[in-house]
């Protein structure tokens, strides 16, 4: 009877073990997928970026056609006011992939204006839906839905040479504080999110103009 209940509790033991050693490669594996997601697209112009200085325009073309894919997945949740810039910016990257295949881009600039212009639409995007968000007093989203934005923001001013013009620093710093406290649900004041949201809206709008070549 002893080595019975001894074997029982060997078995249960070893069981338990495995559970434990399968269990946390699985979520370390989730956490390295949600990394990945933020990432992207700016992992894969990035990518695309360095394959193009060394020439190597299939492996550029890859990565883009991958950005193009990301940009209309997003649109599928997208804001209705958001969704036509983002299915333009993927259609414009489709239309730079096959410019590349054709030997008829020369330009790392011709690439970088239309990588920053696809951040601007993913920012504007998630500055629309943090503005909806804050509306519905859903805190946590309209923080998560901000520093995307800010995210965005900031790979459009760094593609697009405009970082330190026209205060998208500034609002990109404030932006991401105040998202993490909306995150964290406390510490911020209400009447200053609106104001965040406002000079985050500022912001993504004086860099669309940049983009668009208006003063």
């Amino acid at each position: 009877m002893k080595k019975k209940m001894l074997l029982t509790a060997g078995l249960f033991a070893v069981f338990s073990l495995n559970q434990m050693v399968i269990s946390v490669p699985a979520y370390s594996n989730a956490i390295e997928v949600v990394d990945i997601q933020i990432l992207e697209p700016a992992s894969d112009f990035k990518k695309a970026h360095e394959s193009f200085i060394k020439k190597d325009y299939k492996a550029t073309v890859n990565e883009i056609r991958k950005a193009a894919d990301f940009m209309k997945k997003e649109a599928e949740i997208a804001s209705d006011k958001g969704k036509k810039a983002i299915l333009a910016s993927a259609d414009e990257l489709n239309a730079l992939a096959d410019k590349i295949e054709k030997g008829a881009v020369k330009s790392r600039g011709e690439i970088s204006s239309v990588f920053a212009r696809a951040e601007h639409a993913l920012a504007n995007n998630y500055y629309l839906k943090a503005t909806d968000a804050w509306f519905k007093k859903e805190t946590k989203e309209t923080g998560d839905a901000l520093k995307s934005a800010a995210n965005h923001l900031e790979q459009a001013g760094e593609w697009s040479g405009h970082k330190a013009k026209a205060g998208v620093s500034k609002a990109i710093k404030e932006t991401k504080e105040l998202s993490n406290k909306l995150i964290q649900g406390t510490g911020y004041v209400t009447d200053d999110v609106g104001k965040g949201i406002e000079h985050m809206g500022g912001a993504i709008v004086n860099l669309g103009n940049k983009l668009m070549g208006k003063k």
